[in-house]
């Protein structure tokens, strides 16, 4: 088993990194965990990083939580919630009303992400059920001060959370990775279906929150949380523009090395990804795929 990673953020909220046996996804795959009252936990992660999970939640002294959140249920950050439902079984797990029924058979998303990652997917391992009775549907969750909004974009079952400054953001701000170097990437993480218009409007119900501290699902924090929720709204839009630009390239693989090189050109957060190992870009290149793949069924949507 590899160890996760543990890094203190404030006195009582931590940043947990999972690495699963996959080459380049050593430093993307995280959760969140608030130690205060009341204790909760951001994501699970996949169920191949399950044990290394449990052990840094013993490392830093929980027994018990008081929600578990997940902001959507793609395997990177749901895969493991059948195993913690079982390890937390008094603590409720809130995630949106269209996650219940797929979290309680989780057959069709298991297929679902075989069929879209592969290779991944099978390296992430798959989804234990979890009882439907342990679910609640965050249209009901009203345990303030922690706010729940409804973010459909990267997925249609997107939520984000906010507890006081910090937002957790899962990934309706995108994909941020901050390099050794100091170079800050930043990219869309856009997977069929995407609609365009619906993101855009998540992002805008998110900046009249007005938060300050921003947590990504992949990877790390900001103090300039609007900031990036504003540059991810024109980032989204310049990505149309250029991919819309490329519609005629034929062939698709033709068109993917052609969508590829235009964004890296033009879109200045995405330059650093000459920076990656290759491991690291042989990951980036596959999920910008997915996301080109999300971009390329909405421009062809009639209407």
């Amino acid at each position: 088993m590899t160890r996760a990673k543990i890094k203190a953020v404030s006195p009582d909220l931590f940043l947990i990194t999972l690495p699963p046996p996959k080459p380049g996804f050593e430093d993307f795959i995280s959760v969140w965990v608030k130690t205060g009252n009341p204790s909760f936990l951001v994501d699970v992660g996949p169920s191949v990083t399950v044990q290394a999970l449990e052990s840094a939640l013993h490392e830093l002294g929980i027994r018990s939580l008081g929600y578990i959140f997940l902001t959507h249920i793609h395997l990177d950050h749901a895969g493991g919630i059948g195993h913690m439902a079982q390890r937390f079984p008094n603590t409720p797990i809130v995630c949106h009303p269209l996650a219940i029924s797929h979290l309680g058979d989780p057959t069709r998303l298991w297929e679902g992400s075989l069929n879209t990652l592969g290779d991944t997917a099978r390296a992430y391992g798959p989804i234990q059920p979890t009882p439907e009775n342990r679910l609640v549907n965050v249209e009901n969750f009203k345990d303030l001060p922690i706010k729940a909004f409804i973010t459909p974009g990267h997925a249609p079952h997107h939520v984000a959370f906010m507890d006081g400054p910090f937002l957790f953001a899962g990934e309706a701000c995108g994909v941020h990775l901050e390099l050794a170097s100091g170079d800050v990437y930043h990219r869309p993480a856009t997977p069929p279906k995407f609609f365009l218009d619906t993101t855009l409007n998540s992002i805008d119900l998110l900046l009249a929150q007005r938060p300050e501290i921003i947590c990504f699902g992949h990877y790390g924090l900001s103090d300039q949380a609007t900031h990036w929720l504003s540059f991810h709204k024109k980032q989204l839009m310049l990505w149309e523009s250029i991919l819309k630009d490329l519609l005629d390239q034929e062939g698709e693989e033709g068109f993917f090395r052609a969508c590829l090189e235009r964004l890296i050109l033009e879109d200045p957060l995405m330059s650093p990804f000459h920076g990656f190992d290759l491991d690291t870009k042989k990951r980036e290149e596959d999920l910008i795929h997915n996301s080109i793949k999300g971009y390329l069924g909405y421009l062809k949507t009639p209407g």
